[in-house]
């Protein structure tokens, strides 16, 4: 890959989705903004993202995110040898008052904008402005990991530690059932269920098992008895978090609103 050259951004939004090549990440308001490394790139790929995020280091906050910082978030959900040996996943992110939560992805071919939106309402954040993007093409299984970080850097705000496994979980989930239903159809699922058990407070697992069930014949989506039990399981622990799903409505129907879209194209 020539030096510097990124992949195409796709904008997850509460009113759009855009996918467009573009090779800086737009100017934003003014606001507190942290960008995270990874602590394994090269001075020269580092330099390469804080210019695509167009940020230095006295326009924003910079942190280094390791890979034992990787293993404590992931390894109790990814086995150690996907996790690797290196943390290369680079995160910008803005806190903002409204809006929901909107995420760019550049290089990462595992997660999507989509799935890192979700996951982020899961951990307790309501409206922000992220990009997660790497040099080169990866995963992006520890991407999460370093919005988090930068989050609560920007936020001055601690996540609730609970709330940010789970997240990570659901990250998880939907990546691996994306392996064998397709990204967009994984976080459909997921997405829509999460909504339902969460505005209806279902706390039953039978009751949850049923929506997910539901939902996935609704959508032409087949997953096995595993991969709904996995799901179940998920959300019935998401929903004794009591989120308020006024908070998240915008959010998660913002991930349906793109996904829609996408699925029709």
């Amino acid at each position: 890959m020539k030096k510097g050259k990124l992949l195409a951004t796709l904008l997850c939004s509460a009113s759009m989705v855009m996918g467009s090549l573009v090779p800086t990440v737009p100017a934003m308001a003014d606001a507190m903004k942290v960008v995270t490394l990874g602590a394994d790139l090269s001075d020269e790929q580092k330099n390469t993202m804080l210019k695509y995020f167009k940020v230095d280091s006295s326009q924003a906050q910079i942190i280094y995110v390791t890979n034992q910082d990787e293993r404590d978030h992931l390894s109790s959900y990814v086995p150690l040898e996907q996790i690797g040996t290196r943390t290369v996943s680079c995160a910008y992110v803005k806190p903002t008052t409204s809006g929901g939560i909107k995420v760019r992805t550049a290089n990462l071919n595992w997660v999507t904008c989509n799935m890192i939106a979700s996951s982020l309402s899961t951990s307790g954040v309501t409206n922000c402005e992220v990009v997660a993007a790497c040099p080169f093409e990866v995963s992006g299984t520890g991407a999460l990991t370093g919005i988090q970080m930068a989050y609560e850097t920007a936020s001055g705000q601690k996540l609730d530690e609970t709330k940010k496994k789970l997240a990570t979980e659901e990250m998880v989930v939907t990546g691996n059932l994306a392996d064998s239903v397709g990204k967009n159809d994984a976080t459909t699922v997921i997405n829509q269920a999460k909504m339902q058990v969460i505005a209806d407070n279902v706390q039953n697992a039978d009751e949850i098992y049923n929506i997910v069930n539901n939902i996935a014949i609704q959508n032409n989506v087949s997953l096995s008895s595993d991969e709904l039990n996995t799901i179940t399981a998920l959300l019935q622990e998401i929903v004794q978090q009591n989120y308020d799903i006024q908070e998240m409505k915008q959010t998660l129907e913002s991930i349906q609103k793109n996904l829609d879209k996408t699925m029709n194209n």
